[in-house]
């Protein structure tokens, strides 16, 4: 495993798009229309920029899967961001989604501690070479990187919640935003 660099970019996407298109987390903020994949995608962008930015890219060895995390306490607002910010309203979220994307995000924010903590935002497998143990070698490798810093990220996907309490992760909370997303810690 390794950090991605800007050379990883395209793969990272990839690996991200094709492991979470069908994730109702996902497709919750994402604008439902014949571009939805494409949608997406350009979120997977975004979130590539924010890992770049306020955190860490990894992807494995083999290139079949990758994590996007973020240090909430890094962020910062520049220019850049709130450019990005714009672009993620308009090609990714849609005017009629905004409020439905910043309420989660509002939830989020208040069930998550005012200290320091990783957020997972993304841990993907490129699906032909899920259940073959890249995922969790990846995910341990994260969670050696992160060190004593608590990590958080949600779910939607109620089959990953028994992966992640594998991991040491325990279920803090159930929000309910017409599908329950799960909220996970590990300390």
């Amino acid at each position: 495993m390794g950090l991605a660099t800007n050379a990883d970019k395209k793969r990272v996407i990839e690996i991200i798009l094709e492991s979470f298109k069908d994730n109702q987390s996902v497709n919750y903020i994402v604008k439902q229309d014949h571009k939805r994949v494409e949608r997406i995608s350009k979120l997977i962008e975004y979130s590539f920029f924010q890992g770049n930015k306020f955190g860490k890219i990894f992807i494995s060895d083999d290139h079949n899967a990758a994590c996007i995390v973020i240090f909430p306490d890094q962020k910062k607002t520049t220019l850049h961001s709130i450019l990005w910010d714009i672009k993620l309203m308009a090609e990714v979220i849609g005017i009629r989604k905004v409020r439905a994307a910043l309420k989660r995000e509002a939830l989020l924010k208040e069930n998550y501690p005012k200290t320091p903590y990783v957020h997972l935002w993304y841990i993907g497998v490129d699906p032909p070479h899920q259940k073959k143990g890249i995922g969790s070698a990846l995910l341990e490798e994260v969670i050696t990187f992160c060190g004593d810093k608590p990590i958080y990220l949600e779910t939607s996907v109620v089959s990953n919640l028994a992966w992640y309490e594998k991991f040491g992760f325990e279920c803090l909370k159930k929000l309910d935003l017409g599908y329950i997303l799960y909220l996970l810690k590990k300390n």
